[in-house]
């Protein structure tokens, strides 16, 4: 889990993410960020090249050698499983096993994990082929670097938004999030700091910048910029207008997928439901999108920005693409929770 120490220096965080490569590092001091520095990469991360990956440190100004690579289900293998009560190595292994026959690859030539979420006997297995593997880590380390982890963004990016909700006393303190990326979505819920509910989706930012181009005619980099005008309410009208129009049936499927998420949560999860949430990634937030599901799933929804904690940081820092998958890969050997609420009390006030 979580270390409690007053201040925590993390490790480089590299997160391949919306079609490149996002490095960046933080500390985290007193329940807030501290010291983020990121850098973007708009490059493909497998074309990297040891000198590419040297360059990038050096101008973001990362110090240490010791990583954490964060990769998107484009390049690890997602299943939610249901499994019987079994060791943590049993399910490892019949996650593995399971994995091989599901995407037809021999099991010898997988990487796998198994990460059990919520009440109900899910688990959630991850595999990527040693192959894709090798081809992302290989110049990683020929730049010097040294790999300490390799996780699943969905893992990092849970770790960003549960950075106030590490202590004994936040289990069931229950919150969703959507993370919306260009090429790929997802939903979670969080309890405390645990993963409890996981569902990958169909749903993209590219989707909605077409809907927008065939309903206006306009460019690519004209439908980005309506889309970033209509994000908050008070942008032009007749521009908000017409985003609205072109992405409503868009907005009202991720809002019945979001729906069927938290049922099917509600059905096999003992416990209190989500009383809040955030949405997050590149495709990020929208005014409307933030109607349709604070109606229907009667909770306060947020943009990713309002978490108390990363409400301190920069509009600079996120700005940056894949700034939510970085931050918690920069902090993932923060470990140990304690067993008594009167050990953490450097973040009593911070939560």
């Amino acid at each position: 889990m979580f270390a409690f120490n007053k201040k925590t220096k993390g490790l480089i965080g590299i997160a391949c993410i919306d079609n490149g490569v996002t490095l960046g590092q933080c500390s985290w001091s007193k329940g807030v960020y501290t010291h983020p520095k990121l850098i973007r990469l708009d490059r493909n991360p497998r074309e990297l090249t040891s000198d590419d990956w040297r360059s990038a440190i050096h101008d973001a100004g990362l110090s240490g050698s010791d990583c954490v690579v964060t990769l998107p289900p484009s390049m690890i293998h997602h299943q939610v499983l249901r499994l019987p009560e079994m060791s943590d190595s049993e399910i490892k292994e019949a996650a593995s096993w399971e994995m091989s026959e599901r995407f037809g690859i021999d099991r010898n030539k997988l990487q796998s994990e198994a990460i059990r979420i919520g009440s109900g006997g899910d688990v959630l297995a991850l595999a990527i082929e040693l192959d894709e593997l090798e081809c992302i880590l290989e110049p990683i380390y020929a730049a010097g670097l040294r790999p300490t982890k390799v996780e699943a963004q969905c893992v990092s990016i849970s770790r960003t938004f549960s950075m106030l909700h590490r202590r004994q006393s936040d289990q069931g303190k229950v919150r969703s999030l959507f993370n919306f990326g260009v090429h790929d979505s997802s939903f979670i819920i969080l309890d405390g700091d645990s993963m409890v509910f996981y569902k990958q989706l169909h749903h993209k930012q590219a989707e909605l910048l077409s809907a927008i181009e065939s309903h206006t005619g306009v460019s690519e980099a004209q439908a980005t910029s309506m889309l970033e005008e209509a994000r908050f309410d008070g942008g032009e009208p007749a521009i908000c207008k017409a985003v609205r129009d072109a992405t409503r049936s868009i907005h009202e499927d991720i809002t019945t997928d979001i729906m069927k998420c938290l049922r099917h949560y509600g059905v096999t999860n003992r416990g209190p439901l989500s009383s809040c949430m955030y949405i997050t990634g590149k495709g990020g937030w929208n005014q409307f999108l933030g109607e349709l599901l604070s109606t229907a799933c009667n909770q306060e929804v947020s943009v990713d920005m309002q978490a108390p904690h990363i409400s301190r940081l920069g509009h600079e820092t996120l700005a940056v693409s894949g700034w939510h998958a970085v931050l918690g890969a920069s902090l993932a050997t923060m470990s140990g929770k304690p067993a008594r609420r009167g050990e953490d009390h450097q973040l009593k006030e911070a939560a």
